[in-house]
């Protein structure tokens, strides 16, 4: 309880001195990261890394999602394994102009690892305490302190586990206005004035109203060259999957887009390639009914996109969403096959390997657009759907980053003969 009333303190102390000067923003941030394991892990501290990107709602309210990446190595020796954190919170905002402290709570996965006894993964809560101290009024330092738990390990304790993470990282803030204050009222008619027009039969005019003046670009609407147009544009993230062989990996991809504007939805259309920091492997069965775990490794991705996004708020700063069709193809799968004794089989099993790679799939999509002029910057999440027989197993995540520029009209203009 004492805790709880520190920081409900804190929140309502700070609230009477926020200005409206973070309201809409979007943050971006990278950090670095200090680490502390539950000892039942018995892994060592390890330093790591990773960033976050996050919007606030209102000067007090935002939703943040963020990664971070450790290398630990285990206390009884042996080579390293990836502890990688994927987090979405809810962000309560208190402070000042150029210092905003907050709290956040929310859920994590914690993946442990690739690497026996690491190879599982943690669904946990946490909740962290932090600070923004803004170095200019785009930029802030940015402190927290984290902590972890997990109601129950799957694989080396049947008791809860905590982790605690460090952080320190700059943030850069894009959109948002400054603090809306209203322009003062036009000073009165003198008395003296108003009894001559009074006396000259003229009429007083009646005094004019404070002007409220717009809060900076975030909710203008977006310009006319938005509709009908014709953006390219460039992405770049995470793609995460798992097999039935390998728990969660964290890979990179690329690509680029198009995106055809109507009036408040676009047609999306891109093509992305995943490379492998390592090959990745699955299992399927042998001809002869043998399995053979992990007998076909598999090594990039190519991904082509089709479908429709929605642009409701038609604001320069705004949430989009959508979905569409997907092919997905897994390059370059070879097989294993101890149990093949002839040529045919190992055909066969290949043969098997090549179909279960390309699937076609269902895609959904939300995200952030910041649009200035042609030019938007923007950050989305990408679920597929499943599919039977295909060497990924379950729905695949994406969490990408990039930009696109508006090449001029997409829509012909109509002109008279003469």
């Amino acid at each position: 309880m004492r805790v709880v009333s520190v920081i409900g303190v804190l929140l309502v102390a700070g609230a009477a001195s926020l200005a409206a000067q973070h309201a809409h923003q979007l943050e971006i941030s990278g950090f670095g990261s200090y680490n502390r394991y539950d000892k039942n892990f018995q892994l060592d501290n390890q330093l790591g890394g990773g960033g976050r990107l996050a919007f606030y709602f209102n000067d007090y309210l935002g939703l943040e999602v963020d990664g971070n990446l450790a290398y630990p190595f285990p206390k009884a020796g042996g080579p390293h394994t990836q502890v990688r954190e994927a987090s979405a919170s809810l962000v309560i905002n208190s402070g000042g102009e150029r210092n905003v402290l907050y709290v956040l709570a929310g859920y994590s996965r914690i993946d442990m690892g690739v690497n026996p006894p690491y190879n599982f993964a943690l669904h946990a809560a946490h909740g962290a305490l932090g600070d923004r101290l803004f170095l200019t009024d785009r930029l802030a330092l940015r402190l927290e302190a984290r902590a972890y738990y997990a109601p129950k390990s799957c694989c080396l304790t049947s008791t809860w586990v905590g982790n605690v993470t460090g952080s320190a990282g700059l943030s850069f803030f894009l959109g948002g206005g400054g603090a809306h204050e209203e322009a003062p009222a036009p000073a009165p008619i003198p008395k003296e004035k108003r009894d001559s027009i009074l006396a000259a039969g003229g009429k007083v005019p009646e005094p004019a109203r404070p002007v409220r003046p717009r809060g900076g670009p975030t909710y203008e609407q977006r310009p006319s060259d938005w509709n009908h147009k014709w953006y390219w544009g460039a992405q770049g993230g995470l793609f995460v999957f798992k097999t039935n062989f390998d728990s969660y990996a964290f890979e990179p991809t690329f690509g680029g887009h198009w995106l055809v504007t109507g009036k408040r939805t676009a047609l999306y259309v891109a093509y992305e390639q995943s490379f492998f920091l390592s090959d990745r492997h699955t299992t399927i069965v042998e001809p002869d009914g043998t399995i053979e775990p992990g007998n076909v490794a598999f090594h990039d991705m190519r991904r082509i996109m089709v479908g429709v996004l929605a642009f409701p708020a038609q604001k320069r700063v705004e949430p989009f969403g959508g979905g569409g069709f997907a092919l997905m193809q897994l390059l370059n799968p070879q097989v294993t096959c101890s149990s093949c004794t002839t040529l045919s089989q190992f055909t066969q099993l290949q043969d098997e390997a090549d179909a279960a790679a390309s699937k076609a799939f269902f895609w959904w999509m939300g995200g952030i657009d910041i649009k200035q002029g042609r030019l938007a910057l923007y950050g989305h999440y990408i679920l597929t759907s499943s599919a039977r027989g295909f060497l990924l197993q379950g729905t695949t995540h994406t969490f990408q980053g990039g930009i696109r520029y508006s090449m001029g009209t997409a829509k012909e203009g109509v002109s008279e003969g003469h």
